[in-house]
């Protein structure tokens, strides 16, 4: 089974964290697991930020959409036949 591509865990100390910051945030946008180590043990887990989604706007596409006059019409027996969907 394919379970998409790979995340990669990167366990860094603080002062490796606090010297490269910029790199380990572009891992954690890129997909990175990245780990950061103080007093041996595991302390953070740096992740990105997904953007928020624009609200949807009632009304937005009035006027820019049309439907055919026979939209509710039945359908031929072929398509029900074809075996496609």
């Amino acid at each position: 089974m394919n379970e998409g591509p790979a995340i990669s865990a990167k366990h860094v100390t603080l002062a490796e964290a606090n010297g490269h910051l910029a790199e380990r945030m572009e891992a954690a946008k890129c997909g990175d697991e990245v780990f950061i180590e103080a007093d041996n043990t595991t302390q953070v887990k740096l992740v990105a930020v997904t953007p928020a989604r624009p609200p949807r706007v009632l009304g937005a596409y009035r006027g820019k959409l049309r439907m055919h006059d026979d939209v509710d019409a039945p359908l031929a027996a072929d398509f029900w036949l074809s075996g496609h969907p």
